[in-house]
């Protein structure tokens, strides 16, 4: 327990150490893999005990995704969101391992987690303060995330970081499209 509370410290104080830590674990793939599915697991779990144990509506207008269903994009999202971090990052001269970023990933999804619990006791007690709350934790949480990619891919800027997550993020978006217009969904 208390290297996880030392992992989060320095997640907010100094994500790059933070990172550091994470990667000198050098976990194998099924292991990393295991603490992936677990964290993925807590925060559906979350998100449904608040959502007060009902099916989830994430987007309006689609109809709601049980649980499972949840937990499967969530999961598969972020491995492929981790894919395509790790190939723009080795583009760009990174070093890391899959396995790394799927641990990495790992306590992202942690700190999400620690995110939204903290945010509905806020709820609780204030909206607006729980508003604010969130609107400062998201830039952390950015700050921490690229801090966390710079370190897991030896970039050497966080601002490489930032941009591979981007490059990430649209890679992984064209590949869903790609997917989804195979199987013969298209807009509108």
């Amino acid at each position: 327990m208390n290297f996880m509370i030392n992992l989060l410290r320095l997640s907010v104080t100094d994500p790059n150490a933070a990172g550091m830590h994470i990667s000198a674990l050098r976990p194998s793939f099924g292991t990393a893999l295991s603490a992936f599915v677990v964290t993925i697991i807590i925060a559906v779990v979350l998100m449904f005990a608040l959502n007060g144990f009902q099916t989830a509506v994430i987007l309006p207008g689609f109809p709601a995704i049980s649980p499972v269903s949840l937990a499967a994009i969530m999961g598969f999202g972020t491995l492929g969101l981790v894919g395509s971090i790790w190939l723009a990052a080795h583009a760009f001269g990174g070093s890391g391992s899959f396995a790394n970023g799927i641990l990495i990933f790992a306590w992202i999804q942690m700190l999400q987690v620690l995110l939204q619990v903290v945010q509905a006791a806020l709820m609780v007690v204030s909206i607006p303060l729980a508003g604010f709350v969130s609107l400062i934790a998201t830039g952390l949480l950015f700050w921490i995330v690229f801090g966390l990619l710079n370190s897991w891919m030896n970039l050497g800027s966080m601002w490489k970081a930032a941009l591979c997550f981007v490059i990430g993020v649209i890679g992984l978006s064209m590949a869903g499209a790609f997917i989804l217009f195979s199987f013969g969904v298209s807009p509108g």
